[in-house]
């Protein structure tokens, strides 16, 4: 046999050998990887056996509270408006204020200085103790020297239903009353005037015009004389006692 044909019958067979060395070398590779990762499952799986397991999560129950009970908040109270408080300390500081009037009335020297008093005292007569009433009443009295009559007659009416122990708002009802000739009502309506204000003396002044026009001369005489009583130099009332006097001397004769 030539050298070429050993050389290339050697090669062949080393080309042979290595190809079985390799298949058997990677046949024991996978065989061998396969063993590992088995075992590798297996040492997982006893680790997982072998770890104790966590314990329980124990959820807290909630704490027991009251029932929330709807309870509606408490109103503020309103402050108390003091003009607005009608019995009481505003009936005794009226009270206090009108007997020191009425004292300096009796006792004033001049006319000025009655007329001074004497327009104090109509303020305190007017006052309801609501400043919104009072208001009305001014109204009321105005819209009868306008002979705005029917708009008289919503003031009075507003501030009768609410202060009908106001002497102010029966001697303008009474005057209304005469406007419209309606003699017996406001006879009636100046008559409780005097009852609740017995010293208010343009009450006595209007209820005395109005026995003058019944003709009962003598209850007039009497009223007129009543109110310079109380207000001294009070002027109408002189007068219309002085005419009464001289009509009653003359029908004398």
């Amino acid at each position: 046999m030539s050298l070429n044909r050993r050389l290339l019958y050697y090669d062949r067979a080393m080309i042979k050998t290595r190809s079985i060395l390799y298949l058997s070398a990677m046949t024991a590779l996978i065989m061998t990887g396969a063993i590992g990762i088995a075992a590798a499952e297996d040492i997982s799986t006893s680790g997982k056996m072998q770890q104790p397991m966590p314990p329980a999560i124990t959820i807290p129950e909630p704490a027991k509270t009251a029932p929330v009970q709807n309870i509606a908040p408490k109103a503020k109270e309103k402050p108390k408006n003091p003009d607005v408080e009608m019995a009481g300390p505003l009936t005794e500081v009226r009270q206090k204020e009108q007997e020191q009037l009425f004292a300096d009335l009796r006792k004033a020297s001049t006319p000025e200085k009655s007329h001074a008093i004497a327009s104090r005292l109509r303020q305190s007569f007017v006052r309801t103790g609501s400043d919104s009433l009072d208001l009305m009443l001014r109204w009321a009295e105005t819209a009868l020297n306008q002979s705005r009559d029917a708009e008289a007659q919503d003031y009075i009416d507003e501030v009768m239903a609410q202060r009908p122990d106001n002497a102010t708002v029966w001697q303008l009802r009474a005057r209304l009353h005469l406007r419209r000739n309606e003699l017996a009502p406001a006879l009636s309506d100046i008559r409780q005037a005097m009852i609740l204000e017995p010293r208010n003396f343009d009450v006595l002044i209007n209820y005395a015009t109005l026995l003058r026009e019944t003709g009962n001369n003598k209850g007039a005489l009497w009223l007129y004389s009543q109110a310079l009583s109380v207000y001294p130099m009070m002027k109408e009332a002189q007068d219309e006692m002085l005419k009464l006097t001289e009509a009653d001397s003359d029908t004398a004769l």
